[in-house]
């Protein structure tokens, strides 16, 4: 019991790092909404959609059809990019 009660202790004392951790994720676009700020995405996941906003490094990045990697972080509930790059320009693809 003293088990769980930590386990539980340690996942709540990460929890609030684990929410604003920044994820890495591979899509190809499908849509730039510059009205609303949005990004659909086509993921592994299906269809998702992300907030871009000015601090969003990459930008150009994002043209319909482009495949992509972006990073986001979730605040507030809602995805926020910060940052686009093309998937053929990766860090695995460069050579060593």
């Amino acid at each position: 019991m003293s088990n769980m009660i930590r386990a539980v202790g340690l996942v709540l004392l990460l929890a609030p790092g684990i929410a604003f951790s920044e994820v890495e994720l591979r899509g190809t676009v499908l849509k730039v909404d510059e009205v609303n700020n949005h990004l659909l995405l086509l993921t592994d996941r299906g269809e998702e959609t992300f907030i871009l906003d000015r601090n969003t490094k990459g930008i150009q990045n994002a043209k319909e059809g482009a495949k992509i990697i972006i990073k986001f972080t979730e605040k507030d509930g809602e995805p926020k990019v910060t940052e686009i790059s093309p998937q053929n320009y990766g860090p695995e693809t460069l050579p060593r």
